[in-house]
């Protein structure tokens, strides 16, 4: 006889507490209200159990936080120090609000027909979970080739020529590829405003906006950072004050610096930064910087021998290099972003080929001013040509692993994507010399460098093209389903977006940031 049932008196009249409220029809609020529900984007209104769980998971995790690092609590109050990117998340099939097949777990988006279209009459309404952000995939590749200080590596090759299609199938799928220059050709006729209202209605992260920030840069970085932990200090001397140390290329009007001086006060910590960027109108706009970052005395903006901030020029290049290694005193900094891009309205499918020098001679000054051991951040678009392969393989060669990776908080359906590279095996290594040899080509109209890494000795690594294969698919079936989300919105203005402000919220927190603009 099983003594624990209802049949026994005892059992039956022991008192069961709990903060759970039973779910009951008072409790528990039906779909169509939770849908219909006031508050912005469409949110839906959580009821009283479910918040009461929510509340009881986040104690559990401030009790037994599972961070391998929990920086010291802020003197700054720019931003939270808390932070919960080690947190396991979900599966992808839980995003959408209405459920009623299971997405890919690759993408970070919900499947088109549940934002588009209701159930057929073969579909059964599954009731959602809380909206979860997806788990990004940070998979990291090492390269296996002994590297040796003061030598090249091997395979370094120059091929320049009239610019010609590239062979996708050598770091992508050509069938994958074709159909992704389809759908962005399908975009071309849209008007800018409806373009616009397409873009923001079908990202889930649109309102993640700014935080606390100048543009959304900013918080890119910041969704990277909980990612990586870029702002950890790796070095520590017990004599000497340890200040984090960075350099900022192409970044104005200057939200990756606006970012890094800000995390980094708020944890009480001492930093400081160089900058490099064009003397336009994107040039490092002080007065658009949080106001408790105090970039006049934290940062300083470099613009070269000539004044421009002009990277394509040898002299402006080593001109940064050198004030960088006396402030550091030669030992250069910990950390170099480099965001650089213009916009190629028109030109959308040369892309690639457009921003090659700018890529290059940010690589250029990376290795210029990085230290050993330390990290770099750069930001791509495609990557299907042999000559971004090639830079990409040098990277692979020079640090100790890297990885490529789309934020949430980059926009779906644009190609942009970002190279983390950890670790610094040499600085100033001896490749320096080689790559300004390059960059002193003249780009012609009909002419580029092809060719950077013969393509034979990428080809010794499987591993290598298997993994740069591997990402670019997984990216560009992403934006596939993003233009096409997108395009729904276009045919349907009418359609309701997802919980955007859920998202911006969870993001948020996830990222450490204050949830205000």
């Amino acid at each position: 006889m099983d003594p624990y049932n209802n049949d026994d008196p005892d059992y039956r009249d022991t008192p069961l507490l709990s903060r759970v409220i039973k779910p009951s029809v008072r409790t528990v609020t039906l779909p169509e209200q939770r849908r219909s529900s006031g508050g912005r984007g469409g949110s839906f209104n959580r009821n009283q159990y479910q918040q009461q769980s929510e509340e009881r998971l986040r104690e559990d995790h401030h009790r037994n936080p599972t961070q391998e690092h929990q920086p010291p609590p802020p003197s700054i109050p720019v931003l939270s120090s808390s932070s919960s990117s080690s947190t396991v998340l979900p599966s992808l099939s839980s995003i959408s609000q209405l459920s009623f097949v299971p997405s890919s777990s690759s993408t970070t988006l919900p499947p088109i027909h549940q934002i588009a279209d209701g159930p057929t009459k073969d579909q059964s309404i599954v009731l959602p979970n809380i909206i979860q952000l997806p788990k990004q995939n940070v998979d990291f590749i090492s390269c296996n080739f002994p590297y040796e200080e003061k030598r090249l590596i091997q395979g370094l090759n120059m091929v320049v020529g009239q610019v010609n299609e590239p062979d996708y199938n050598l770091f992508c799928d050509s069938k994958i590829v074709y159909n992704l220059l389809e759908k962005k050709n399908s975009l071309e006729d849209i008007s800018h405003e409806k373009f616009t209202e397409a873009r923001q209605k079908s990202n889930p992260y649109e309102k993640v906006g700014n935080s606390i920030f100048m543009n959304r840069a900013a918080v890119k970085l910041a969704c990277l950072d909980s990612l990586f932990g870029l702002t950890g200090i790796k070095r520590y001397d017990p004599v000497k004050d340890n200040v984090f140390l960075f350099a900022d290329l192409c970044g104005g009007p200057g939200g990756f610096t606006e970012y890094l001086l800000s995390r980094k006060q708020s944890w009480g910590e001492k930093v400081f930064g160089w900058g490099i960027t064009l003397k336009n109108l994107q040039d490092f706009d002080f007065s658009r910087f949080h106001h408790e970052t105090m970039p006049d005395s934290y940062f300083k903006p470099c613009y070269g021998v000539d004044g421009t901030g002009d990277l394509y020029k040898e002299e402006n290049i080593r001109d940064f290099a050198k004030v960088v290694k006396k402030g550091t005193q030669e030992g250069g900094v910990d950390l170099v972003t480099a965001d650089g891009g213009f916009d190629v309205k028109g030109q959308e499918r040369y892309q690639e080929n457009l921003l090659n020098q700018l890529i290059l001679c940010q690589v250029i000054t990376m290795f210029m001013t990085l230290r050993k051991n330390g990290d770099f951040v750069l930001k791509v678009f495609d990557i299907f040509t042999p000559f971004t392969g090639g830079i990409v393989w040098i990277l692979y060669r020079h640090f100790e692993k890297l990885c490529i990776i789309k934020p949430l908080s980059s926009r779906p359906a644009n190609s942009e994507k970002y190279i983390i590279c950890r670790n610094l095996r040499e600085s100033n290594p001896a490749i320096i010399d080689y790559l300004f040899n390059y960059q002193q080509i003249p780009t012609l109209p009909k002419e580029d460098i092809n060719e950077i890494i013969d393509i034979s000795e990428i080809k010794k690594d499987q591993g290598f093209l298997e993994y740069i294969k591997r990402k670019n698919i997984e990216i560009a079936k992403n934006q596939i389903e993003a233009i096409q989300q997108l395009m729904k919105f276009v045919d349907n203005p009418e359609i309701k977006p997802l919980n955007q402000e859920e998202y911006r919220r969870l993001c948020l927190q996830e990222w450490s940031l204050p949830n205000e603009e």
